[in-house]
């Protein structure tokens, strides 16, 4: 089930110890969560896991988060303005939005295309023959 990302996250938060800019459970989960609906509606195959709270995050673990999200956005488009995922995995607030930004451009795009219905004609409005 595809989960709303959080990418407003600002420095302003972080200083205010805002519940949105921990790196927890529930981040964790929306980050591969999305990831493994995103994979089911785009087709590569990827990793994911269940976070508890108990759970310790690696650096191993967030390269995996991370080449996650690489692997779907190497399959799909994202919308004009998306950044670039980090190169090396972080734990500051700015990448983690830039990972739930880049999910939810593949997502809204999808969403967008989704919507759009066609003719089913392989050449609509052609001028040649009649059909």
């Amino acid at each position: 089930m595809w989960q709303q990302p959080i990418y407003d996250r600002t420095k302003a938060d972080v200083s205010a110890g805002a519940d949105k800019c921990y790196i927890n459970a529930a981040l964790l989960n929306r980050l591969e969560g999305n990831s493994a609906y995103l994979a089911e509606l785009l087709g590569p195959k990827i990793q994911t896991k269940t976070w508890v709270p108990t759970d310790l995050l690696t650096r191993s673990e967030m390269e995996r988060i991370l080449q996650n999200i690489q692997t779907l956005r190497d399959a799909y488009y994202t919308l004009p303005g998306t950044p670039a995922l980090p190169e090396t995995p972080s734990t500051l607030y700015s990448d983690i939005n830039t990972m739930e930004q880049v999910q939810w451009s593949m997502y809204e795009l999808w969403r967008r295309n989704a919507q759009h219905s066609y003719t089913g004609e392989i050449c609509a409005g052609q001028t040649i023959g009649v059909i």
